[in-house]
């Protein structure tokens, strides 16, 4: 790994750039993606601050610290990032072992029988769809359907309006309601 060590503000003592040169490069045992790492120091009124860049196979981290003491700040910063790259060595580890954990064509025995019904994949982070309902909109009028609303307590109805003959689906909105006009062309 090749560490530069900048100063900004201030000029850098030796022992001040062997020491950030030293703990850097205890960070190389959490990733062997690390190529390079720019450590910039600065006086920032009473503050002495570190920031370091590491510049990694794929990504780059970075991060800073703030202390009354440069040697403080360095150690604090590096320990910032040794969090970092554990928690993406974790990532990784984890992506690998799901990956090979269930070879292709075999069925895990943790998973569920199909029951001919299919599944939407729950990856944690989009809206998981429960159930389809397919109806068929009844003609009414807007206070028709406010009525039905009402009567139903349901949130909204979807009908044809005798007016407009146009699909619209009237909800609640606030103090009153709105209406949904689908714009089909």
């Amino acid at each position: 790994m090749d560490i530069s060590v900048k100063g900004k503000n201030f000029d850098i003592t030796d022992s001040l750039r062997n020491h950030a040169k030293q703990k850097l490069s205890k960070t190389a045992r959490f990733s062997d993606s690390v190529m390079t790492a720019e450590v910039t120091l600065a006086t920032e009124r009473n503050w002495h601050v570190a920031k370091i860049t590491l510049n990694c196979k794929g990504s780059d981290l970075h991060a800073e610290e703030k202390s009354t003491d440069m040697y403080n700040s360095i150690d604090r910063v590096v320990e910032k990032l040794e969090r970092e790259l554990k928690k993406q060595r974790e990532k990784e580890t984890n992506h690998r072992a799901s990956r090979s954990a269930t070879p292709a064509g075999e069925e895990s025995a943790e998973r569920e029988p199909d029951n001919g019904k299919k599944k939407e994949k729950d990856d944690g982070f989009g809206a998981r769809i429960e159930s389809v309902q397919r109806f068929t909109p009844q003609s009414m009028t807007v206070d028709e359907a406010i009525k039905e609303m009402e009567s139903s307590g349901d949130d909204f109805v979807g009908f044809l309006n005798e007016d407009t003959d146009k699909f619209q689906l009237i909800h609640r909105k606030g103090r009153g309601y709105g209406i949904l006009e689908p714009r089909l062309s």
